[in-house]
């Protein structure tokens, strides 16, 4: 009876499991999260500049059959690059910075991750995204590193089921998250005050 919950259940939250899903992931670009970065005097940014690292750049996730078998890709709309550079430059505008192309700080780094997963229980699914990003802020001029960091940003939901709008508002929720931790980074803040002196 167990097995066959969990089969139920697997179909109604993988939708048809052998078609492939593209999620139309992004920032929410109305949250305005404000952190110390802008208790900063204005600075000037380039548009970030993030190489997919990723193991797997292919997809984002995996639907799976009731047997947890691998039966289609989960992808994004946009390039992982682009969701997180356009939540990244949201951040800096929100937080009353400029991003302009001739800018004093660039901003390099990679993604690590960025990757949707589902945990199937007894009568719920644990639907999980998971981020993570190194960011690199250096002198324009000089090119030397201001300050280096690596930044997640996970979001869970457990429901009975969900289809592919579930998904793509957990993976939104885990690139929110992801910017609340970079725009709440004290350290950062300090290392671009000390920058501006």
């Amino acid at each position: 009876m167990r097995k066959f919950i969990l089969i139920l259940l697997t179909i109604f939250t993988q939708a048809c499991a052998f078609t492939d899903a593209t999620l139309p992931v992004q920032h929410d670009s109305n949250a305005n999260t404000v952190g110390p970065i802008s208790e900063v005097e204005i600075l000037t940014f380039s548009p970030p500049n993030l190489e997919d690292a990723r193991s797997d750049k292919q997809r984002i996730g995996w639907k799976k059959n009731g047997y947890g078998q691998h039966t289609a890709d989960i992808t994004t709309e946009k390039t992982v690059q682009v969701i997180i550079e356009d939540a990244v430059t949201d951040a800096l505008l929100d937080n009353g910075h400029a991003v302009v192309e001739d800018a004093s700080i660039t901003i390099t780094g990679s993604i690590d991750r960025f990757w949707f997963e589902t945990d199937m229980n007894f009568w719920t699914v644990e639907f999980i995204g998971d981020i993570q990003c190194t960011l690199d802020f250096k002198d324009a001029s000089t090119s030397e590193t201001i300050y280096s960091s690596v930044y997640t940003g996970t979001y869970k939901r457990e429901v009975a089921g969900g289809l592919e709008a579930t998904w793509t508002e957990v993976m939104a929720e885990a690139v929110d998250n992801l910017i609340e931790e970079i725009v709440f980074d004290d350290a950062l803040a300090e290392a671009l005050e000390e920058y501006r002196q």
